[in-house]
C-alpha cells in the first residue's frame, strides 16, 4: 500500500458527520479513481489501515468489507485486498487508464473436456468474441468431480478474473465459493443447469420442451408405452429434471396415467464401462418385458449405449422399440445408427454468453439475466411406430 498523510481522521469526522470508516472508504475509492494502486499488488490490509488512521482493526475491516461488497475490492486469503479489475468505480469512466488498459480475462469452468458433445461451439463462440475485444478465456476442468470442481472454484477466486462461466457438474453449485466471486465485482453465469439464485446469471438450453417435443413426436406415431431413462441422479440433475417433466407433461395431456416404468433410473453402481453395459443391457430387457415401445434417453450418449444394449440382446430399432436420444451430438450420428434426438444450439449458447459478458463490462449493475436458448426435434431412424400387437 502506498503511503500518504491523510488529515486527523477524528477531526475529519467531527466537521463532516461522517464515522471512521466511512471516511476510510472515501480516501480508499479516491485513490483508486486516480489510479494510485497496482492490480498485481495488494491494495490495503486491515493492519495497514489500521496503522496509517491510527484506528481499530474493527473499524479498518468494517472498510475493506463494505468495498467488498461493493464490488470494488476482493480479498486473497494471507496477500490482503486487491483492487477487482471491473470494479464499479470504473463503469461510468471510459478513460481510466488502469480500467481501460487491463484486458478481461473470463475462467470457464467445464465438467467434461470441451471435445464432449457440442460444447466446443459455445467455446469457440465465447473466445473469438473475447479476443475480438482484446480479452481471453481460460478453461478448467473438473472431470465431473464434484471435490475437484469445488477445489478449482477456491482456486480461481483467487486469479486476477474479470468473471467466471460455470458449467457446474450437478445442481450442487457451492454458493459459499461463489459468493467470493460476487462479492468482489465478479459476475458469474451458470450453464446447462438452473439456479434460481437472484444474484447468479443462468443461461440452458430449453430442456422442457425438448422434453416435450420428443414425447409429443413418439405419441404422434403411435406409442403409449414410453419410458424416460436416466443415468444421472435426477435430483440434484435440472437439465434432466426438465426433460423428464417435459415427458411427464405430455403423456398426462395423452390421456397416459404416469407409472413405475415412465421413470428408469440407474442404481448405485462403480460407474466402470462393464457396468454400464450390464445396467443398461438388464434395464431394456425389463423395459420390453413389461411391455415398453419407445425409450426416452437422457441424453445421446446414454441413447447409444442402449442402442448397443438392445443389439446385444436382439432387439431391432426402431421396429422392436423406439429409441430417442438428447444434444445431437456426434452420438446421435454414428454410421450405424441415426438416433431421433433433441439439437441442443450449442454456437447460441456461446452468443448469449458473449453477449450478456459484454452487456456486464458495459454495465455491471444489469440486472440478473435467466436465458433459455431455444432448440429443436431431429428425427432420424431409431423411431417409427410400434409393432402391432398380434
Amino acid at each position: 500500500m502506498n503511503s500518504f498523510e491523510p488529515a486527523s481522521l477524528k477531526e475529519r469526522a467531527a466537521s463532516s458527520g461522517k464515522s471512521l470508516y466511512e471516511l476510510i472508504i472515501e480516501d480508499l475509492q479516491n485513490r483508486i479513481r486516480s489510479g494510485d494502486f497496482s492490480y498485481e499488488e495488494p491494495f490495503c490490509t486491515e493492519k495497514q489501515l489500521s496503522q496509517t488512521y491510527q484506528v481499530s482493526r474493527i473499524t479498518a475491516k468494517r472498510a475493506i468489507t463494505e468495498l467488498e461488497s461493493q464490488g470494488i475490492l476482493y480479498r486473497r486469503r494471507g496477500a490482503g485486498s486487491f483492487v477487482a479489475s471491473s470494479s464499479p468505480l470504473f463503469s461510468g469512466n471510459k478513460n481510466s487508464s488502469q480500467a481501460s488498459s487491463l484486458p478481461s480475462s473470463y475462467a470457464l469452468l467445464l465438467p467434461f473436456d470441451v471435445t464432449r458433445g457440442g460444447i466446443i461451439d459455445t467455446v469457440e463462440v465465447i473466445s473469438d468474441s473475447l479476443g475480438s475485444r482484446g480479452g481471453s478465456l481460460g478453461i478448467y476442468i473438473t472431470n465431473q468431480n464434484s471435490s475437484r470442481e469445488k477445489q478449482m472454484l477456491k482456486q480461481l477466486s483467487l486469479h486476477p478474473l474479470t468473471g467466471l462461466i460455470y458449467y457446474p457438474v450437478s445442481n450442487q453449485i457451492y454458493l459459499d465459493n461463489l459468493n467470493s466471486y460476487i462479492l468482489s465485482g465478479k459476475p458469474v453465469i451458470i450453464l446447462d443447469k438452473t439456479t434460481d439464485c437472484p444474484y447468479l446469471h443462468n443461461i440452458t438450453s430449453d430442456n422442457l420442451e425438448g422434453g416435450r417435443l420428443l414425447t409429443r413426436h413418439l405419441l404422434s406415431l403411435g406409442h403409449k408405452k414410453i419410458s424416460f431413462l436416466t443415468m444421472a441422479p435426477i435430483e440434484n440433475t435440472s437439465s434432466v429434471r426438465d426433460r423428464f417433466a417435459g415427458f411427464l407433461e405430455e403423456i398426462k395431456k395423452a390421456g397416459i396415467s404416469p407409472s413405475s416404468n415412465c421413470l428408469f433410473t440407474t442404481p448405485a453402481h462403480s460407474g466402470s464401462d462393464t457396468d454400464t453395459e450390464s445396467f443398461l443391457t438388464d434395464a431394456v430387457k425389463k423395459l420390453v418385458e413389461q411391455g415398453t415401445t419407445a425409450i426416452i434417453a437422457e441424453n445421446d450418449i446414454v441413447a447409444y449405449a442402449v442402442w448397443k444394449a438392445c443389439r446385444t440382446l436382439q432387439i431391432r430399432v426402431p421396429e422392436d422399440i423406439s429409441l430417442c436420444g438428447f444434444d445431437n451430438n456426434s452420438w446421435s450420428r454414428q454410421p450405424d445408427s441415426g438416433i431421433t434426438t433433441i439439437s441442443q444450439d450449442f454456437a447460441a449458447i456461446g452468443s448469449q454468453v458473449s453477449s450478456l459478458l459484454e452487456k456486464l463490462e458495459e454495465n455491471p449493475s444489469l440486472p440478473c439475466q435467466k436465458i433459455v436458448v431455444p432448440i429443436h426435434l431431429e428425427i432420424r431412424e431409431s423411431t417409427a411406430s410400434p409393432k402391432k400387437e398380434v
